[in-house]
């Protein structure tokens, strides 16, 4: 499986506690994020047949293919060359992030997206040390699939993508143009780049093995409800969790004295 389906495992620690999971005893499905196959309402998803064979090829995919050689690379790796790399490429997405905040019109994001490459580039040797969070630069993490929902661009249906995993309409269409905001896509030479995108990838998912073990119930359900909620939440698509921007609370504090 590639990057965009295990960077939704982020989320699985939270779901650990509504889900009471302990060791490898997980229980029964308990929340709407593992509820077996079949118990939720279709709106959501009205191409669930077609997502589940392309959900259950990309699973064969990653059982024999990417978390083996994850696993080998935890192994083979100290924990802090791992964290290293692991900078490295968040130091790569802090520049992706400026760029979309610029498009989001969100300048205040898009200075301390900006100035975190920058200096995490120069002081923190290429991103190998995060030394612009010791300087209050904070990290605001976005992409051009929240571009277009800051725009006005509908979701559109859920949906699985073969090697990529879960996405919408909105987001799949953002692939494509987002890869041309990706550094390793000037690189021309083929090793380099492809040996870097590899490099990243199983990076990525020896970072996330553990929390697998957070996933309950039915697996393609979880991983759905969990892909949807979070997109909802950053996008400001579900109006029960919108909050306002970062500009606009530090300036309700102030007002506040504090």
């Amino acid at each position: 499986m590639t990057v965009r389906y295990f960077l939704l495992t982020v989320l699985l620690s939270v779901s650990c506690a509504v889900a009471g999971a302990e060791g490898e005893d997980w229980g029964d499905a308990s929340s709407p994020f593992d509820a077996p196959k079949g118990s939720e309402p279709k709106d959501d998803d009205p191409w669930e047949d077609i997502n589940r064979k392309i959900f259950a090829f990309n699973e064969t995919l990653d059982k024999y293919a990417l978390k083996p050689a994850a696993k080998g690379y935890r192994k083979a790796t100290p924990s802090w060359f791992d964290d290293t790399v692991t900078r490295f490429f968040e130091n790569l997405r802090d520049f992706r992030s400026g760029l979309n905040s610029v498009l989001q019109w969100r300048w205040g994001h898009a200075g301390h997206n900006f100035g975190r490459f920058t200096v995490n580039s120069t002081l923190g040797i290429g991103g190998l040390f995060d030394v612009a969070s010791k300087v209050d630069l904070d990290k605001h993490n976005t992409d051009l699939g929240l571009t277009f929902a800051r725009w006005g661009i509908p979701e559109g249906n859920y949906l699985v993508l073969p090697f990529w995993g879960p996405s919408t309409v909105r987001d799949a269409a953002s692939i494509i143009p987002e890869d041309y905001m990706r550094p390793r896509h000037y690189i021309e030479h083929d090793l380099t780049r492809y040996s870097l995108t590899a490099l990243y990838v199983v990076d990525l998912r020896a970072d996330l093995l553990d929390l697998e073990r957070n996933i309950v119930g039915d697996r393609y359900t979880f991983l759905r409800n969990a892909y949807l909620q979070r997109r909802r939440f950053e996008s400001g698509d579900a109006p029960s969790l919108r909050f306002p921007d970062v500009e606009q609370r530090d300036s309700e504090l102030e007002d506040e004295g504090w």
